[in-house]
Parts: C-alpha cells; sequence; structure tokens
C-alpha cells in the first residue's frame, strides 16, 4: 500500500512537471473563487433590495446558484482544457517524435485537463458558500451584514495570497480584490429592479 502510494505521487509529481498544472490550477482557482464570491454577494443584496427576503431563500437560492456555477465553471474549464492540454500534447509529441494514445505524454495531459476542471468546479462553490453560512445562524439583518464582510473579507485575502505569491504589495494586492466586491455592491443595488418595481 505504501509502495502503491509512492508510486502515485510519484506520477502526480511527473505529470505536473510536464502540464505546469500547479499555475494552471492556481489561475482557474483564483477566477473560480472569484467568481463565487461575487455571484452570492450579487444574489444577497438583491434578495435584501427586494424585500421579500427569507434565510430559507437566500440558502436555497445560494446553494443552487452555487452550484450550478460549479458545474458551468468545471464543464467550462474541462472543454477549454481539452483542447489546450492536447495542443501542447501534440505538439511535444512532434518534437519527441512519439505518436501514442497511452504515452505517459497522453496521460499527464488528460490529467492536467481533469485536474484543472475539478479545481475550477469546486472553487466557485467554496466561495459562494462561505457568505452564505450566516444565515443559518443568525437572523436575516446581521446575516446580511455578516454575509457582505465575510465576502469583502474573503476577497480580500484572495487577493492578499495572490499578491504575496507574485511579490506583489500584499495590501494593494488584497485592496485590489476587496474593491471588486465593493464595485459589485454598488452596481448591484444602483441597478436592482427593485428601485423601478
Amino acid at each position: 500500500m505504501k509502495i502503491k502510494l509512492q508510486e502515485i505521487r510519484e506520477r502526480i509529481k511527473l505529470y505536473s512537471e510536464m502540464t505546469d498544472i500547479a499555475s494552471v490550477s492556481r489561475r482557474y482557482f483564483i477566477i473560480g473563487f472569484f467568481d463565487g464570491v461575487l455571484t452570492i454577494l450579487g444574489l444577497i443584496i438583491g434578495s435584501h433590495l427586494s424585500g421579500e427576503i427569507s434565510a430559507r431563500l437566500v440558502i436555497t437560492a445560494g446553494v443552487a446558484t452555487a452550484l450550478a456555477l460549479g458545474i458551468s465553471s468545471s464543464w467550462g474549464a474541462f472543454e477549454a482544457e481539452r483542447i489546450e492540454q492536447k495542443i501542447m500534447k501534440d505538439q511535444k509529441e512532434k518534437a519527441l517524435l512519439v505518436n501514442s494514445r497511452e504515452s505517459t505524454i497522453d496521460r499527464a495531459h488528460r490529467f492536467a485537463a481533469y485536474v484543472s476542471s475539478i479545481i475550477h468546479g469546486i472553487a466557485p462553490i467554496i466561495g459562494a458558500i462561505l457568505p452564505l453560512i450566516p444565515y443559518a445562524f443568525l437572523p436575516l439583518e446581521e446575516a446580511f451584514v455578516m454575509a457582505v464582510a465575510i465576502g469583502f473579507a474573503s476577497l480580500f485575502i484572495l487577493g492578499a495570497v495572490m499578491g504575496k505569491s507574485a511579490r506583489f504589495n500584499v495590501f494593494v494586492s488584497g485592496f485590489r480584490m476587496f474593491l471588486a466586491g465593493v464595485v459589485t455592491a454598488v452596481i448591484v443595488t444602483i441597478l436592482s429592479p427593485s428601485h423601478f418595481i
């Protein structure tokens, strides 16, 4: 069993080195998490502006939205990565004069497409679920304030972590992501149909 796990780890490491899967997956996680947080913040703010709000409605609509976003992201990423990974695989096989459906190169690029799509599918669900948690435990108005705070904090932390990994200013990177949340909140509030109905 221990030998088998070691083989799997070595194979994953090899596939990762061959396909730069860590970099691609990191990008997909950032994009997915960002989309999840902003989408749910829009849903939460819009729900409160409608005046017909309940914790059950926010949680139900929020979870359904998170799952739909995760499925959409995963499927879209898989289709895009399947093509990109095939192009990279074909280039490597041509350079190495290899053409085998079951070569290590082929398996590495298929693995990369699956991993990337799974990460892009999970990330928006995580990003979306975090702001929904207060609605399971707090009264509506308190849950709203806490949800928005969690959403903004999540965006700031994501930006700060990105900034640190790229050796940018951590605070500026965090603030840029935080600002995206603020802009989303302002636009959703201004353009909400509740003002016109």
